[in-house]
Parts: C-alpha cells; structure tokens; sequence
C-alpha cells in the first residue's frame, strides 16, 4: 500500500504481523537545501526559525528510540539533538 510517498508493506513472519514503511525522503532533502539558500542568519531580531524537516519514517523511528510521542517536548528535544548530528545533515537547513 502507498500513501503519498509513504508506502507500508505488511507480511506474517512466524505467525507475527510486520508492518515496514519506507519513504523517498529526495524531496525533502532538495526542499531543505532550497530553503537554505534563502534562510536568514541567527543574528538580529530572529530568535526563532526552521532548522529543517525530516521524513514522517524518520519521525516515527525517533520516536520509539526516546519513548515519546511525535508533538511532545521530549521529542522535540530528541529531535534538536538527532537533527545537528551530522549522520542527519541532510535533514537539516543550512548554516544552522
């Protein structure tokens, strides 16, 4: 099955239920790198801004890595730290 980009893939393996979902995340990615030509500097009056967008995959992903749920505090801040990790660049907008 695929939703928008998303597509869920469902088989039994030894009588348990595994749902895999992937994503092509290219758009995302060439979004960031367009919205970061264009980002304003962390200098003057901006004290808030996008640092980036990562795939709906991913989100759930960090989700079940730190136990909290995607909208919560704690998430967001999993998500600030995951996000300047540098194996997670491409999610995020440059110069940040």
């Amino acid at each position: 099955m695929s939703i928008g980009n998303v597509t869920e893939r469902m088989f039994e393996d030894d009588g348990t239920l595994i749902v895999r979902r992937s994503q092509d995340i290219q758009a995302i990615i060439d979004q960031n790198h367009e919205e970061s030509i264009d980002a304003p500097t962390m200098f003057g009056e901006a004290r808030h801004r996008k640092v980036g967008s990562i795939p709906f995959v991913v989100a759930e992903q960090w989700s079940r890595e730190c136990g909290a749920g995607i909208g919560t505090a704690e998430f967001a801040e999993y998500c600030k730290r995951k996000i300047m990790d540098g194996d997670c660049a491409k999610f995020r907008i440059k110069g940040v």
